[in-house]
């Protein structure tokens, strides 16, 4: 099975990042090839989120649940489709401290796409599009700067990333 791995370091504190990481909602609008990321359900420690986005000139969608643990130096998300377009999608988001306002980010995915004739062929694309989108979306991460307005904070984000 193919297998996508990105880390980051970041000069933010962890629990923020955790928190951005898991803001899976607005990923479309940092990474081009999702289409869009709703949460149908929500419960203590997981979500379930149902997502959709661009393979070549293919649609792909599925449900995943999102497993949420936190302790005291970092958190994860580890994730596992429920049903939808590929045989296999689970993988995890780890955000580790560093030290204060240093953070370590990596998101790890395995998949399968389940089509036995075409995998040679839709693999590696679908893997390196993955690799590229996840890179892309830490960027995002570290173009990220806070404002304030009348002290409640306010999340800008640099749209080239």
């Amino acid at each position: 099975m193919p297998t996508v791995r990105v880390r980051e370091v970041c000069e933010k504190p962890w629990r923020e990042v955790f928190q951005w990481v898991g803001d899976f909602e607005r990923y479309p609008e940092r990474v081009s090839d999702l289409v869009s990321v709703h949460i149908v359900e929500r419960g203590e420690g997981w979500t379930v989120s149902a997502w959709e986005a661009r393979l070549g000139g293919s649609r792909v969608r599925w449900t995943e649940r999102d497993e949420w643990t936190e302790g005291e130096a970092g958190g994860r998300i580890a994730y596992r489709q429920l049903h939808g377009d590929l045989k296999r999608f689970a993988g995890y988001w780890d955000v580790c401290s560093e030290g204060t306002d240093r953070t370590a980010v990596e998101f790890f995915c395995d998949f399968e796409i389940g089509l036995p004739g075409l995998a040679a062929m839709l693999h590696p694309v679908a893997q390196w599009k993955l690799g590229q989108s996840m890179a892309k979306l830490l960027r995002a991460l570290q173009s990220r700067t806070e404002v304030s307005d009348r002290g409640v904070p306010v999340r800008v984000f640099d749209p080239s990333s």
